[in-house]
């Protein structure tokens, strides 16, 4: 029988030192593997952070523009059945603070150009005497146009001048309304009627007032102060 010579000490060291060496890599990737997992979670937790768009902030009321907005007129009621302009014209000058405290009476006579305490003639008018009226108030008088857009509407109220409007009936003959209003969510406008009978206050939408079965919106007076 043959015998086996045991292995040099020097070979047992080596295979000992191998079995470590593997123990402390293993060890290693171990601890490695450990630290790239909280690494990648790491990362994961911020891309949900910073990824994801936090929720927007809700928008300051404040910054955004009024969908509606109205003027407080105190509409007055004519006192004679052909004064519409006289009583419109006079609303809207009150509102303005350059009413000076005159009568509808006294309103007239400076718009037709008399005395004061003349007893003013019961007539139709147009919106160019209630301009002459405003003068005479010391007011700067505004312009007559053509119906406006529901924007210059908009850009009149917003700038607190209301607007006197003439409307055609299509009966025939016309009338003066004040239009101290409006919404933009449902493109209406409000307006003051003068007629005692009429309620002093309503709503209707932008485009029918411009035009419906009733009347058509002939002129406007505007920008005044």
């Amino acid at each position: 029988m043959h015998s086996t010579s045991a292995p040099p000490a020097g070979a047992r060291r080596s295979a000992s030192q191998r079995s470590a060496s593997q123990r402390s890599t293993s060890q290693r990737s171990a601890s490695q593997r450990v630290r790239r997992a909280a690494v990648l979670a790491a990362g994961l937790l911020g891309v949900g952070l910073l990824g994801v768009p936090a929720a927007a902030a809700p928008a300051d009321p404040a910054a955004a523009p009024a969908a509606s907005k109205k003027l407080n007129i105190s509409q007055q009621v004519q006192q004679q059945n052909q004064w519409c302009w006289v009583g419109s014209g006079l609303t809207i000058a009150k509102f303005l603070g350059k009413d000076q405290g005159i009568s509808q009476n006294g309103f007239c006579d400076l718009a037709r150009g008399y005395p004061q305490g003349s007893q003013c003639p019961n007539q139709a008018g147009q919106l160019e005497w209630v301009q002459r009226a405003y003068q005479g108030l010391g007011m700067n008088p505004g312009q007559v146009s053509n119906p406006l857009s529901f924007s210059t509407v908009q850009s009149q109220i917003n700038a607190g001048k209301p607007i006197e409007t003439g409307i055609y009936w299509t009966a025939g003959g016309g009338h003066a309304q004040v239009i101290y209003g409006y919404d933009s969510s449902t493109s209406s406008i409000f307006y003051g009627d003068p007629w005692p009978s009429s309620p002093r206050y309503s709503q209707m939408a932008y485009n029918s007032y411009v035009r419906n079965g009733q009347f058509q919106w002939g002129q406007a007076l505007y920008g005044m102060g």
